[in-house]
């Protein structure tokens, strides 16, 4: 009967055993997920730092790209404004000598 004893202590104590080491396996494996994640985490927020600074260069880059256009078309849009009234006053010119000889024609 010592021996049937001896041997139910000795289970008893090697499951017992067993039970802390499945109890610790499973709380540093929640430990270990929960630094995944958070790696994880971190390794998203840089991507998404990394992007937007990438975006934001190729805009500002876009931005005096136009700028520069939009320079370009205001010289343009002078130059046409002046070249509009040099013609308005040609124009006007070619009316005055078409005014003078409709009244020639109509003295004749």
């Amino acid at each position: 009967m010592d021996i049937i004893k001896l041997i139910a202590v000795i289970f008893g104590a090697t499951g017992f055993w067993k039970l802390i080491e499945i109890v610790l396996k499973i709380r540093t494996d929640k430990k270990l997920k929960k630094a995944e994640t958070s790696n994880l985490y971190a390794q998203a927020n840089s991507q998404i730092v990394e992007n937007w600074v990438g975006w934001s260069q190729r805009l500002e880059k876009r931005v005096e790209e136009l700028e520069g256009n939009n320079a370009e078309m205001k010289l343009t849009i002078t130059k046409q404004r002046v070249r509009i009234g040099e013609l308005e006053k040609h124009v006007d010119s070619l009316e005055k000598r078409n005014k003078e000889l409709t009244d020639k024609l109509e003295l004749l």
